[in-house]
């Protein structure tokens, strides 16, 4: 009960005129000088943009500040960091300057490696490239990284087992003048836009840190210009996601053990690349210790982590099923984070940009996914969001046939085992049928629907072109349907690569529901099956020659399903193996090499 007796309660009409007066007078309107997630939350919020405590909760997109004029006193972190770094060089150049002229010499970074997480390289080439090989310990030496350059062909690169790390620089005698660090670096600047290597023949040591940064950036662009063209939809944030290195140093690792790697293969330079095999074992190590943190494994960035994780893979090939382990591993992450995550900025990229990589990761690992629930299939996509393309509403058919598949699995396992009656295994073969039944019927209305009316027209045939000597593609060989002769197939040419990519994800997804390897009935009869995969595969012309960048890999599964669908020993297997070796070759790509075969979803005998 209350201390207060009922005549010791003031009443409403007997309060004090001058008291009310004087608490309006004191209460005064503030403008709101915190972002609105901060100022909700009741936190301290540094008023940059994004600010640090977003940065930290894994939220960066959605920090937003009021909208009036009094309240736009945040600071846009572009220019705070531009302002910095600018600041930071000038200081540099006055030490260095007082130093000249006190006769002194210059000296190294003395602060180990940048807040910024990113790492100081030194670049030398050494005659005996075998130097690493006995050194097998990868911690830590990562202020400064000797890269050795053998001038070597990728090929020599192919099944190497890569040392797993450089050995440092650990004297200053062999600095250089810094106009020789100029010059070296317009150089490598050049190296780096597509030239060849320039140390084919001299010993070069980067000594100066801006410019061994500044070699890592380029590396860096390098990647994010192949695997997120400019002017290309539907490719992942990359340039976005490069920005928030600044305040996390898994991300600056990854992205860096990506792009080495990536710059690696490329250049056919193996001690880049083993200057990136170092940085992504540390990555893999710092990934492990975020994921048991039940919040830092939430965040963004340890999902880009995971991307930029599965782009090494792409290239380094540990092993057999390491790539399909990494899109596993980022599934998980995405149920965990929820739909309502990927709604707006980076978060939705790395859902919806990189949703045909979840549905066929889900498709190889033949388990029911959470990407058919109807929050996954809705949220993504708020109301001022771009609507569904031609791809998306295939893959909002795609998303239900891995359920299909485990049910093909439980019913092989139960018919092997003998553990069901025949009445229920009766059942469930029934109960296949029909799910087949209903798939493909869906995939046949989304073809109506949509790729039959699609804007920019359909698919053509191309005439038999004339032979071009510089033109190395591989001419597929399939079989005349009506006698059976083996003849170099037409190309098939499309309007544009979107339609392209949707029409083969569609023959590819038709293989899978009416596989014939399951012993199950298929809705499919053996002459339509054999001319969707021959289609895939006439296909892949316009498709190579138009792609940008490493955008191709997007047909990785594709391609994949269309080669488990010939048989050993037939022309048409044959001819894909040439495919195979051939986009392998022109892209550097070492997962097209091995017939990528981490998109393999054949069902073993």
């Amino acid at each position: 009960m209350s201390n207060l007796s009922a005549g010791d309660c003031p009443r409403s009409d007997q309060s004090d005129p001058s008291a009310t007066s004087k608490a309006g007078a004191r209460k005064k309107i503030r403008p709101t000088y915190s972002c609105l997630n901060c100022h909700k939350r009741k936190v301290k919020c540094d008023r940059v943009k994004p600010c640090g405590a977003c940065c930290l909760r894994g939220t960066p997109s959605e920090c937003e500040y009021g909208t009036s004029k009094r309240d736009r006193h945040y600071i846009q972190q572009s220019a705070l960091i531009e302002n910095l770094l600018r600041s930071c060089e000038s200081l540099k150049q006055q030490l260095a300057e007082a130093r000249q002229q006190a006769n002194l010499p210059p000296i190294k970074d003395e602060h180990g490696p940048s807040q910024s997480g990113q790492s100081i390289y030194s670049v030398k080439e050494s005659d005996d490239p075998a130097n690493n090989d006995n050194d097998t310990d990868a911690d830590d030496d990562e202020n400064e990284i000797e890269i050795e350059n053998e001038d070597a062909s990728s090929d020599s690169l192919d099944g190497m087992d890569l040392p797993s790390k450089v050995q440092p620089i650990a004297s200053p005698s062999a600095m250089v003048p810094p106009q020789a660090d100029e010059r070296r670096a317009r150089k490598q600047s050049a190296w780096c836009r597509g030239s060849s290597p320039p140390w084919s023949k001299e010993k070069v040591v980067l000594t100066d840190p801006n410019l061994a940064n500044a070699l890592v950036e380029l590396y860096v662009e390098r990647l994010i210009n192949d695997f997120s063209p400019e002017n290309v939809s539907g490719t992942i944030a990359l340039r976005e996601a490069r920005s928030m290195r600044v305040f996390s140093p898994i991300l600056c690792n990854a992205f860096e053990a990506a792009s080495l790697t990536f710059a690696g293969r490329r250049d056919g330079n193996r001690a880049v690349e083993v200057a990136g095999h170092s940085r992504y074992l540390k990555v893999l190590r710092l990934l492990q210790n975020a994921l048991y943190d039940p919040q830092e494994g939430k965040s963004t960035e340890v999902l880009l982590v995971v991307l930029l994780a599965t782009i090494t893979e792409a290239f380094k090939q540990t092993s057999k099923d390491s790539l399909l382990k990494h899109q596993l591993g980022g599934l998980e992450l995405l149920r965990t984070r929820t739909p309502y995550r990927h709604r707006h900025g980076v978060e939705r990229s790395l859902y919806v940009d990189l949703r045909m990589y979840w549905v066929t990761a889900a498709l190889v690992h033949r388990k029911p996914t959470f990407l058919a629930d109807k929050d996954w299939l809705t949220v993504p996509w708020p109301g001022d969001a771009p609507t569904k393309d031609i791809l998306q509403r295939l893959l909002d058919v795609a998303v239900r046939i891995p359920g299909y598949l485990s049910e093909i699995d439980e019913f092989s396992a139960f018919l092997k085992s003998g553990t069901k009656p025949p009445s229920e295994l009766i059942t469930m073969q029934t109960n296949i049928w029909e799910r087949a039944t209903e798939l493909q019927g869906q995939l046949q209305m989304w073809k109506t629907m949509y790729a039959d009316t699609y804007p920019s027209g359909g698919p053509w045939e191309e005439t038999l072109p004339e032979m071009n000597p510089t033109d190395d593609f591989p001419i597929f060989k399939c079989r005349n349907p009506s006698t059976l002769e083996v003849m170099a197939a037409r190309n098939i040419i499309y309007p544009d690569l979107l339609l392209a990519t949707a029409l083969s994800f569609y023959w590819a997804l038709s293989l899978i529901i009416s596989a014939s390897d399951t012993g199950l009935v298929s809705v499919l009869g053996r002459q339509e099956r054999y001319q969707y995969a021959c289609n895939i595969c006439r296909s892949m012309k316009y498709y190579t020659q138009n792609i940008p960048g490493c955008l191709v890999s997007r047909v990785m599964f594709i391609l994949r399903t269309a080669f488990d669908n010939f048989s050993d020993g037939m022309v048409e297997k044959d001819s894909m193996a040439d495919l195979f070796a051939y986009i392998g070759r022109k892209f550097e790509f070492p997962v097209f090499s091995n017939k990528c075969t981490s998109s393999s979803i054949k069902v073993e005998a």
